[in-house]
C-alpha cells in the first residue's frame, strides 16, 4: 500500500514521525516508515532520533557521509516495499489528524503524483529567522486551485505521494549535489512523459525556518544548480520559459547586461543583506540578490567569494 520516506538531516523527526504512524495505524493500512538520516553532524539530532526505531513498521537507516537531497531520496525509494510512495521533508508537521487519510484515495494507477502543498504557522518567527518564514508565506502557501493552474512547474519535494513505477522511471536527477531544483527538474520529466501533477489541499506547516544567512547560503547553492541546469539541460527552452529567474536573464544577457548585474552584486550586496536580516525583508531585493548572483556566477567560480 504505502511507503513514507522521510530524509533527515541535523532534525528531531520524532514528533513528526509519531503523529504520522499513528494516523496510519489508526486507518489500518499496509505501511511503512523509512527514515534516512544523512550523515547529520549533529550527534544531539542522531540519539534523539534513535528511538524511532522501536516504532513498529519503521525503519531509521544512517549513512557515515552526506550523500545529498537527490541521492537520499532515490536510495529511500529503493528501500521502499509498497507501490506508493509519499516523500516528506523532516522539518515539518501536519496540519490536523487527517493528513494520511487524505492521500490514501489517490494510491490507485500507474500515472500518480499528488502534491499536498506547505503551510507556515501564523506567528512571526524571531528576525534573525524572517527572511524563509517571510518568502514561505508569500510565495509557498498557495491553494490546491493557484497551483493546478500550473500544475508541472508547482511541482515541490516537501510533501508529495507518487506511484513507485513511474518514480523510477525518472529518479531524481543526481547531477544537482546541492540545495535547489531538483525538485523543477522532477516536474519536468513528469511532463515530458504527459503526466500532469494533481495538487490537492493537504499541507504540511513547515516547521524547520532556517535562520537567514543558512537560508541566503541555500539560496546561493540554488541558483548555482540553476545555472548547472542551464548550462546542461536539454530542454533549454522550457527553463527558460517555466523559470522567471532564467527568462530575465536570457534577456539581460542578449542586451549584454550582464556585466552591469555582475558589479550590481558587489556594489548593493551589502545593503540587500543588512534588508533581508531586518524584520521586514523585501522579496523583490531578494529576487534581484539572485539575478545579480546568477550573472556573478557567468564570470566567476562560486569559491571565488
Amino acid at each position: 500500500m504505502l511507503s513514507i520516506l522521510i530524509p533527515i538531516y541535523n532534525y528531531n523527526a520524532v514528533p513528526l514521525v509519531r503523529n504520522l504512524h499513528k494516523q496510519a495505524t489508526a486507518l489500518n493500512i499496509t505501511f511503512e516508515i523509512l527514515l534516512l538520516d544523512d550523515a547529520s553532524d549533529n550527534t544531539h539530532y542522531r540519539e534523539e532520533n534513535i528511538v524511532l526505531k522501536n516504532l513498529s513498521n519503521t525503519k531509521l537507516i544512517e549513512l557515515p557521509t552526506k550523500a545529498g537531497r537527490s541521492v537520499a531520496r532515490n536510495f529511500l525509494a529503493g528501500q521502499a516495499q509498497y507501490d506508493y510512495l509519499l516523500f516528506l521533508d523532516c522539518d515539518s508537521e501536519p496540519v490536523d489528524d487527517e493528513f494520511i487519510k487524505r492521500y490514501i484515495p489517490y494510491c490507485k494507477g500507474e500515472c500518480v503524483v499528488v502534491c499536498g502543498g506547505t503551510a507556515y504557522k501564523s506567528e512571526q518567527p524571531k528576525q534573525n529567522r524572517r527572511l524563509r518564514w517571510t518568502y514561505g508565506i508569500r510565495a509557498e502557501t498557495k491553494t490546491a486551485e493557484e497551483r493546478n493552474k500550473k500544475p508541472n512547474t508547482k511541482f515541490s519535494t516537501f510533501n508529495f505521494l507518487i506511484a513507485k513505477k513511474l518514480f523510477w522511471s525518472i529518479r531524481f536527477n543526481e547531477l544537482l549535489k546541492n540545495y535547489g531544483h531538483e525538485d523543477t527538474l522532477f516536474g519536468f520529466e513528469l511532463r515530458k512523459r504527459n503526466c500532469i501533477i494533481q495538487h490537492i489541499d493537504n499541507p504540511l506547516y513547515h516547521t524547520g525556518i532556517d535562520e537567514n544567512e543558512v537560508y541566503l547560503e541555500k539560496t546561493r547553492q540554488g541558483v548555482e544548480n540553476l545555472k548547472i541546469l542551464y548550462e546542461k539541460y536539454p530542454e533549454h527552452d522550457l527553463l527558460i520559459k517555466d523559470i522567471r529567474l532564467l527568462s530575465v536573464y536570457t534577456i539581460i544577457e542578449k542586451w549584454k547586461l550582464t556585466r552591469i548585474f555582475y558589479y550590481n552584486y558587489f556594489l548593493f550586496k551589502r545593503f540587500m543583506l543588512w534588508n533581508f536580516n531586518s524584520r521586514f525583508p523585501n522579496l523583490f531585493l531578494f529576487n534581484l540578490y539572485k539575478l545579480n548572483y546568477l550573472c556573478f556566477l557567468k564570470y566567476n567560480n562560486p569559491n571565488d567569494l
